[in-house]
């Protein structure tokens, strides 16, 4: 290696977590999440005007939101892993970029339909290579105040969703749809900028070293007859975009499926309730003002979420349970108050109460799995809320046309709201049916299978080889090593049962 690239290796790899540069990193991110956030939620002001230009009604017109939303998240698995070969700054730069141009293009739109490829396609491949890693990366920078730096980063959402509802509504009354949606298009440039302050973490720097080492270090325990170490290692190269193999986690499997649920109530919102209030005849100052209401209150409850968890008062668990309750609760009586103070604490509960799922998650995946499959876990984790979103907007919209109002569409959110909650309550009741068993050899993971092989093939090889330098007793500390750092721990415990060491794995077979 160049003495400068060992110099700039030796340098990252030994920069500090909590402080230094992972402070530009998180200042980053709060700027990647604002811009992100303020142009996707706002939406829901140009939603109102693309219902009176083009008149294509509600659930068609939806389907614009819904596509760009769908690509927000479902992106995820891909972007992480373009991450992961390239690096957070280029990917997330690439999105920026395409993100303008969605705009830009939109601008000389002059079918409705058209929007499905501009907004919905083209800009939201760019919010979904910005979203899941600028989600992703603040994690690798924080260890003691993980929950509370997410929170910061996310309360960028919260400023992002105040300002731009105010923003869109200047721009389109001073310029016009078309005159916005340029202007839309320049502003999104600035996540360039966020993108460009990125820097790759040393852990997945490391991890293409080390991979290649191990191959060295096998290939030199290897020789005459003995090639079977050799093909192990290869078969772990092997890698897909999408992890499957994380649902043999239990916990994992439920959080999946309680934030996905989640997000169909959540995601909703943005197209039903700005439509909602213009329908009660309240001006679009108001409306305008009711919206902005969700991004007042996320910049504050989400930093308060991520400094709470971190107290550990209560259990993460605990604290989305309160917060899906809530949600649900509100959207369900909202069609019974019609007044506009009625409107404004709803816009505040929306920005309050969800923000826990927002500001835990990262850390709730980290209770799953283990840091360097973070960036696979969140990658499935959107993916999977992409399925929830895709049907969320234009379910709510249908609804609103097959009924003439917006009342049945906000008790179907709440009702998924409280459904979330619910799967978190029985997260230990799924867990304890899927984990029966968590003694035998089938409780673990095919990842610990093929590591406990490898502890016998090691043993094997150090047996019959001469002239090996590493004895049967080193190999089976490293190996052991290697097993208990595979296995994901959550507050003292392993989620996939007790942690066993070289010698049991040995036994069982």
């Amino acid at each position: 290696m160049e003495p400068n690239t060992l110099k700039m290796a030796n340098r990252r790899e030994t920069t500090p977590v909590d402080s230094g540069y992972a402070w530009v990193i998180l200042f980053a991110c709060s700027l990647l999440y604002m811009m992100l956030s303020g142009v996707t939620k706002a939406f829901g002001i140009l939603y109102t005007e693309f219902l009176e230009v083009y008149d294509a009604g509600a659930g068609n017109t939806a389907w614009i939101g819904s596509v760009k939303l769908f690509l927000f998240f479902g992106l995820g698995p891909l972007a992480n892993s373009l991450c992961e070969v390239f690096s957070f700054r280029k990917v997330v730069m690439t999105g920026g970029l395409l993100l303008s141009l969605g705009y830009l293009a939109s601008v000389f739109v002059q079918q409705m339909e058209l929007m499905y490829l501009t907004i919905g396609i083209v800009a939201g491949i760019g919010c979904g290579f910005v979203f899941a890693p600028c989600t992703t990366i603040v994690s690798f920078y924080f260890k003691k105040r993980q929950a509370l730096a997410n929170g910061i980063v996310i309360s960028g959402s919260g400023l992002g969703s105040f300002i731009f509802p105010y923003f869109y509504r200047f721009i389109i009354d001073e310029l016009g749809l078309k005159g916005a949606l340029l202007i839309i298009s320049g502003v999104s440039l600035h996540v360039c900028v966020g993108g460009a302050l990125l820097r790759q973490p040393h852990q997945l720097i490391k991890s293409k070293h080390s991979s290649d080492k191990i191959d060295e270090e096998t290939k030199n325990l290897n020789y005459g007859e003995n090639t079977k170490i050799i093909e192990k290692p290869s078969k772990q190269k092997s890698k897909f975009v999408i992890d499957f193999t994380l649902f043999k986690i239990p916990r994992f499997s439920v959080y999946v499926a309680a934030f996905t649920v989640n997000i169909i109530g959540y995601a909703g919102n943005f197209s039903a309730f700005p439509a909602h209030v213009k329908s009660l005849g309240f001006g679009e100052q108001k409306v305008a003002i009711a919206l902005s209401m969700i991004g007042a209150t996320e910049m504050f409850a989400r930093i308060f979420f991520g400094w709470f968890a971190d107290k550990k008062i209560f259990q993460k668990r605990t604290i989305v349970i309160f917060s899906a309750v809530v949600s649900g609760v509100s959207a369900i009586l909202i069609p019974f108050l019609r007044n506009f103070p009625a409107m404004v604490v709803y816009g505040c509960i929306v920005g309050i109460f969800p923000g826990a799922f927002w500001s835990l998650m990262a850390v709730m995946m980290l209770e799953c799995v283990e840091l360097d499959r973070l960036t696979s876990a969140m990658g499935v984790l959107s993916m999977f809320m992409s399925f929830g979103i895709v049907i969320s907007q234009p379910l709510m919209g249908w609804l609103e046309d097959a009924t003439g109002s917006w009342d049945l569409s906000f008790r179907i959110m709440g009702m998924f709201n409280l459904l979330s909650g619910a799967l978190f309550v029985l997260e230990p009741v799924f867990k304890r049916a899927c984990c029966v068993d968590v003694d035998s050899t089938e409780s673990h993971t095919g990842e610990e299978k093929g590591i406990a092989d490898q502890v016998i093939e090691i043993e094997l090889t150090n047996k019959t080889s001469e002239g090996l330098s590493l004895t049967t007793e080193t190999s089976r500390e490293r190996s052991s090593l290697i097993l208990c750092e595979s296995s994901p721990h959550t507050e003292g415990e392993s989620n996939n049962g007790n942690i066993k060491t070289a010698n049991d794995l040995k036994n069982s077979e």
